[in-house]
């Protein structure tokens, strides 16, 4: 029964026990006493057994608060430390002058402390041994992941996101939030999701997907929340070792907006030009007849028929010539093309002839960026230099890439006389036989809009020139996107499916998902008018800190922020004008948090701000709480500083000075704290949320009760 209350408190129980005990017993010697005198002492006794008692009891009280003093808090104190060694800290040092009453204890601690130091340290190195080659596996693979152009995003049957690269983020940027242990259906539509999943469950459960040429991989056209992007990708299935049962899923996609908007153009395009053409076809044949027919027609009335057949003829020819450019800037904008570098295509293009017997070919010329499908390009340029090779025995070629104004040119080079055009259309007409499939030269050139001609270069020298399209983006000013290039998240843990719990409760601690957050303001006193001036948050998935998915908002509070205010967090009255309202953001706000649990430090503040503004704003954050200020009593009974800084300390939690005081950088700070407590609350029997909970009502409780006194 006693085992629920703490140490100190037992101690207390006992010496309160003894205190209780020592006026009884006097009382009763006393009255036994009394019965055996003849005199009636009754009175004399009973005032000098009072005084004895009370003597007594102050004796017992001051015994026990120097055994409080001396042993009680001690004991208490060196086994908080020695938990958040081992838990929380484990550079962390043993206040072992707290035990210095208790004899070998204090020195047997210190030794003890510092023995498991070196010990942590011994294994700490073995681990890192043991795991520098994992280690370098992942730094590959966030390597592959950060530079791959496909967006690439992996989910488990819940659909919740386990991983999610750099492209995928920015493909769905602006759309919703996209992080580890939510569902993917946050920033995508949900039904081509689940119907192509249905399918490739079915084609494993029957064993299909063993003769399929797709196995478990499936195509997918998909569109985001707001319908604004259409992306399209491919879904794999992940399976059990044994191939029995689904995991989850890989997608990877890509953005198709663009190039399914040129498809509706060139349908568009094809089915105006089959109804453009049928009238004057039609009138070019009607009035073709009627001069057949006619010859004995009057010779001003023939000119008039001729003249408006060739107007006719004229106008057809133009709507020919104008369709086939737009088909042709439609195909060419359709075939597969990236800007890239000349320097790498003529590197590669080199190199091919390294190890020729006859053939060399040097790279020179100032490089520059062009559009193109690098592939085709170097075959077609392969193909010409055999060519050439062929027609006029030259050995040597120079590979250079020229610019006249804003046209870009790839060139071959020999020593010797132009080819003839004749000859290169023979090329051209030629089929490529490697790398892309069975298309011409003029294929290649078609794609790309462009032709090829030889040329003189001076009087010895001569050249073929291909013109090449001009790059998308200008990359001597290029800044890659406006979000951070960063390590890509992803957390494998969450692929171990879990079970749906109905009550969050029974849930333990560290299988939840949180959100933990802050808030700067106007002032402390949110009934009388203080504002939010930034609210932010950060999640916390898998005892994971996610600082790459934080929540960061400045707030028009609506009225001036005081100068004492600034000074704490720095955030000034230019700083908040023209950022949107708390009505604006504190629903994307609520969005960030889904059914997290929230946590802050000193929460109760926090959500006295959220409270107010939930009827203005039309969300309510109903969701579990919990306060590390509250947790950090528990774990940490054995002192009274429980702020952010001493909470951080004692955790070795280091709170840079200028991220200090903003919404953001506290809420980080708070997040590790709490990720390290979780720990030490299981040590102190503390393992789910309702657990958790509990603990905080009742320490809530004793404070109530002590301020009443």
């Amino acid at each position: 029964m006693l085992d629920k209350y703490s140490l100190r408190v037992r101690f207390a129980l006992f010496f309160a026990l003894i205190a209780v005990a020592v006026p009884v017993v006097i009382t009763v010697a006393l009255t036994l006493a009394a019965q055996r005198m003849d005199d009636n002492p009754v009175s004399q006794l009973v005032l000098f057994g009072g005084l004895a008692s009370f003597a007594l009891i102050g004796i017992v009280a001051w015994v026990a608060q120097l055994f409080d003093t001396h042993v009680a808090r001690p004991i208490v104190t060196v086994s908080r430390d020695l938990q958040t060694l081992m838990h929380a800290n484990p550079e962390h040092t043993v206040d072992t002058d707290e035990a210095r009453y208790l004899g070998v204890l204090g020195p047997t601690v210190r030794e003890a402390s510092e023995t498991m130091k070196r010990l942590r340290s011994d294994i700490g190195k073995e681990v890192e041994a043991a795991t520098k080659s994992l280690d370098e596996e992942r730094v590959r693979l966030e390597t592959v992941l950060r530079d791959l152009n496909e967006g690439v995003i992996v989910c488990d049957l819940d659909h919740r996101v386990l991983l999610y690269n750099r492209r995928a983020l920015q493909a769905l940027a602006g759309v919703g939030d996209l992080g580890l242990g939510r569902e993917i259906f946050s920033v995508v539509n949900r039904t081509p999701f689940r119907n192509t999943l249905e399918r490739l469950s079915n084609r494993l459960s029957s064993g299909r997907y063993k003769n399929h040429p797709d196995h478990l991989m499936a195509p997918l056209v998909f569109a985001t929340r707001l319908g604004k992007t259409i992306l399209q990708g491919k879904m794999s299935l992940i399976i059990d070792e044994a191939e029995e049962s689904p995991q989850g899923y890989v997608l990877t996609f890509s953005d198709a907006t663009e190039q399914i908007s040129k498809l509706a153009t060139r349908d568009k395009l094809l089915r105006e030009a089959l109804e453009g053409f049928c009238g004057p076809v039609a009138s070019i044949r009607a009035t073709a007849d009627l001069l057949v027919q006619s010859p004995d027609m009057p010779v001003e009335v023939r000119r008039g028929f001729e003249a408006a057949l060739s107007q006719d003829a004229a106008d057809l020819t133009d709507r020919i010539v104008k369709m086939t450019d737009d088909y042709r800037s439609i195909k060419t904008s359709l075939w597969p093309m990236s800007d890239v570098n000349s320097a790498n295509v003529l590197s590669c293009l080199s190199q091919r002839y390294r190890d020729h017997p006859v053939l060399r070919c040097d790279v020179s010329g100032e490089p520059c960026w062009m559009h193109c499908d690098s592939s085709a390009i170097i075959e077609l340029m392969d193909h010409l230099i055999r060519g050439v090779l062929g027609y006029t025995g030259a050995q040597t070629f120079t590979l250079q890439a020229a610019m006249t104004g804003n046209r870009r040119y790839l060139e071959i080079v020999w020593k010797g006389t132009p080819i003839p055009a004749s000859e290169i259309d023979s090329w051209l007409s030629e089929e490529i036989e490697s790398g892309v499939g069975a298309m011409t030269g003029y294929d290649v050139l078609d794609h790309h809009r462009s032709d090829a001609w030889s040329e003189p270069v001076d009087e010895t020298h001569a050249r073929l020139r291909l013109p090449m399209p001009e790059p998308d983006t200008e990359h001597s000013q290029h800044v890659s996107g406006a979000l951070p290039i960063r390590l890509e998240f992803y957390d494998f843990g969450l692929l171990q499916r879990q079970e749906a719990v109905g009550d969050l409760g029974a849930r333990r601690l560290r299988d939840l998902t949180y959100v933990v957050f802050d808030t700067e303001t106007t002032g402390l006193e949110p009934s009388n008018g203080d504002e939010m001036i930034s609210i932010a948050g950060v999640r916390i998935v898998n005892g994971r800190v996610l600082t790459g998915e934080y929540f960061d908002r400045l707030i028009d509070p609506g009225r001036p922020v005081p100068a004492r205010s600034t000074q704490v967090h720095g955030i000034s009255n230019e700083m908040v004008a023209g950022q949107p309202p708390v009505h604006e953001v504190l629903p994307r706000f609520r969005d960030y948090v889904g059914d997290s649990i929230l946590v802050a430090h000193n929460a109760a503040f926090d959500l006295r701000f959220i409270e107010l503004k939930e009827k203005e704003t039309g969300v309510r954050f109903d969701n579990p709480v919990l306060d590390t200020v509250l947790l950090s009593a528990i774990v940490h009974d054995h002192t009274d500083q429980h702020t952010l800084d001493a909470v951080a300390e004692r955790f070795n939690i280091e709170i840079p000075e200028e991220k200090r005081h903003t919404a953001l950088g506290d809420s980080i700070a708070t997040a590790l704290v709490f990720v390290k407590m979780i720990d030490l609350l299981e040590a102190n029997g503390i393992h789910t949320l309702a657990e958790a909970q509990e603990a905080s009502e009742k320490l809530v409780q004793i404070r109530r009760r002590q301020a009443a006194y």
